[in-house]
């Protein structure tokens, strides 16, 4: 069963180990590696499933991405609680 709160924690505990290992050094590299986190997370349809329902993204509306299946509201819903992640570059 998907967490939105465990999947969150994860990818921004990794993100301060690689900012402070010197892996990721600009704010694009931040946001390429979240996205690819949220793209590998919607891979699966049962996945999304979950994902949606976690993340309680009923209203599609409120998405500055065209939604036209399950894949496309998960991508969006995680997408839409990304920049809770997102530390800056020091």
């Amino acid at each position: 069963m998907f967490n939105k709160y465990q999947f969150l924690s994860v990818i921004k505990g990794e993100l301060y180990e690689s900012i402070e290992n010197g892996t990721i050094t600009e704010d694009c590299q931040i946001y390429d590696y979240v996205s690819e986190e949220i793209e590998r997370e919607c891979i699966y349809y049962s996945d999304c499933f979950d994902i949606v329902k976690d993340c309680g993204f009923v209203d599609w509306s409120v998405s500055d991405y065209e939604i036209n299946g399950i894949s496309s509201a998960a991508y969006a819903a995680l997408t839409f609680n990304k920049f809770v992640v997102m530390p800056p570059v020091t």
